[in-house]
């Protein structure tokens, strides 16, 4: 007697799920073989102000990855913008490039390197951008740039010799904030950096307080944005102007008012 067609049609469907289920089974292993994720990727952003010994920062990226078939090696990208000392030389940020081993062997660096170090001048930036390989040769996405900005003090980005509006020695606070601020006043005009750059923008630091006044700053012969001093308490304050895009020029302080923007140091933006 042979076995009704709807019983049949039931033990060859549970045969078949059971096949797959096994071969699922078998495959599960493979998943697990996936890209390096990146755990750590950071460098200083604002570095301090130095006013002793050689002027120069050199901040650390360090960087770590996890991996379930091992971590092999890194690779890091790093691009800079130098310091301006001249209006005719202009500083602007370069194209990414490799750090390779010590020995020029390869840019893939040994697991066992977790840091690379910049070397910054004032007003100079490092930015730097990692990505790591495992066992079986898949790579991680590169991170995002980690970027390290060196501060120019107000001696070092305006002209201390030939500009009434550099105050030197005022330390609003009573700290030893820096040797000067610029001291930007429709009294004395505008301001202009001894450097010149292609930018986006600038971080300063100014003295707030209800005797405090406004300026414009531009790069070149675009404004980057406004800054108002003005308070009702007194103290420092950064503030930050950017644009979208880049411009570039010596950085212009314009006055609007007779009450002063008095500042200390600032940081340029790539």
């Amino acid at each position: 007697m042979s076995p009704r067609p709807g019983r049949s049609t039931r033990l060859i469907a549970l045969a078949i799920l059971g096949f797959l289920g096994a071969t699922l089974l078998t495959a599960a292993p493979a998943a697990a073989n996936t890209a390096p994720r990146i755990t750590k990727a950071t460098i200083s952003t604002w570095l301090p102000v130095k006013t002793e010994g050689i002027i120069q920062w050199t901040p650390a990226f360090s960087y770590a990855a996890r991996d379930d078939q091992g971590v092999t090696g890194f690779q890091v990208q790093r691009k800079s913008a130098p310091w301006s000392t001249s209006p005719t030389r202009r500083a602007k940020m370069s194209a990414a490039g490799y750090v390779w081993r010590a020995d020029g062997s390869s840019t893939w660096l040994y697991p066992s390197r977790t840091s690379v170090r910049g070397l910054l001048d004032p007003g100079a930036v490092d930015c730097f951008r990692v990505r790591a390989k495992d066992a079986a040769g898949l790579t991680s996405a590169w991170t995002g740039w980690r970027c390290a900005h060196a501060p120019m003090r107000a001696a070092e980005t305006w002209s201390w010799c030939c500009q009434p509006n550099l105050i030197t020695g005022l330390h609003l606070d009573g700290s030893a904030d820096g040797p000067a601020v610029a001291y930007v006043s429709t009294r004395f005009g505008t301001q202009r950096s001894n450097g010149a750059y292609c930018a986006k923008g600038v971080r300063v630091r100014v003295f707030k307080g209800p005797g405090q006044g406004k300026m414009n700053v531009f790069l070149g012969s675009s404004k980057v944005g406004t800054v108002s001093a003005w308070s009702r308490t007194s103290g420092w304050k950064w503030v930050t102007v950017r644009r979208s895009t880049d411009a570039c020029g010596r950085v212009r302080l314009v006055p609007l008012t007779k009450a002063p923007v008095q500042m200390t140091r600032n940081y340029m933006l790539y």
